[in-house]
């Protein structure tokens, strides 16, 4: 939806999706439940810029604007702060741990295992389906979770 503006972007979940808002909300109103959220998540730009003319770390903001709206109990993040800049990927860790904090339950996917570390209580480590290691706690570093994912390998040859 990077063609749409922001703030079509950010409702589409909750009132297309879900119904929310009535057969056909007014648009005013979107418009300021949209704002409201993006300026909740720090989002630069305006809620009727498109969301294409964003850089990466305000498009990903957006989406997880979109998904935030939808008033979620569980969010289920894949790589969420792939191809952003530093100060993007700072921003999202923030409200990663705000939803968390808030009482979100929140599964994130990642291949960055910094990331990982920073932001998980407990990493499950997955190889061809089955469970090959649990982290957390003090064992939650990088390089235990680098010789989890490579006894999972071993262990399968």
């Amino acid at each position: 939806m990077l063609d749409k503006t922001l703030w079509e972007n950010t409702t589409s979940v909750s009132w297309l999706g879900q119904g929310r808002g009535g057969f056909m909300p007014r648009r005013s109103r979107l418009v300021e439940r949209s704002r409201g959220r993006l300026e909740r998540l720090r989002v630069r730009g305006d809620v009727h810029d498109r969301a294409g003319d964003l850089s990466g770390g305000n498009q990903q903001k957006a989406v997880l604007a979109k998904w935030l709206d939808a008033a979620p109990d569980v969010l289920a993040l894949d790589d969420p702060t792939r191809g952003v800049d530093v100060g993007a990927r700072t921003e999202l860790h923030d409200i990663v741990r705000g939803l968390a904090a808030e009482g979100k339950v929140v599964l994130i996917a990642s291949s960055d295992l910094a990331e990982l570390v920073e932001l998980c209580h407990r990493v499950v480590v997955l190889q061809r389906g089955r469970i090959v290691g649990t982290l957390e706690g003090d064992r939650l570093t990088e390089p235990e979770l680098s010789l989890a994912m490579n006894a999972g390998f071993a262990d399968s040859v």
